[in-house]
């Protein structure tokens, strides 16, 4: 599961570096900008889920042992995500 939120938050990541790239004019092509936007995603993803702390710290924040912080911290997180997705569908960039 915590997987699942790791690849969203990095695709989501991805997509808002490889859309201001395009708007300042750079990655023009179409094969240029996906590839871009893959290598973002994979290379973030590979770090993220290689580095355990993010793992474990989610996983104690949904077992209960941070205490009520940590189920408002996964709440703000869920917000986060859902606000960010519907900036980038919306507005086709991050607003900042």
């Amino acid at each position: 599961m915590f997987e699942i939120i790791i690849y969203i938050l990095t695709l989501l990541a991805s997509l808002t570096v490889v859309g201001s790239a395009s708007s300042a004019g750079a990655l023009n092509g179409a094969f240029s900008r996906s590839f871009a936007g893959v290598a973002t995603q994979i290379v973030s993803t590979k770090w993220l889920i290689s580095y355990t702390n993010t793992e474990s710290f989610l996983r104690a924040c949904l077992d209960g042992q941070v205490g009520i912080i940590g189920y408002i911290f996964l709440a703000s997180l869920g917000a986060l995500i859902l606000t960010w997705t519907a900036n980038l569908y919306n507005y086709r960039q991050a607003i900042i």
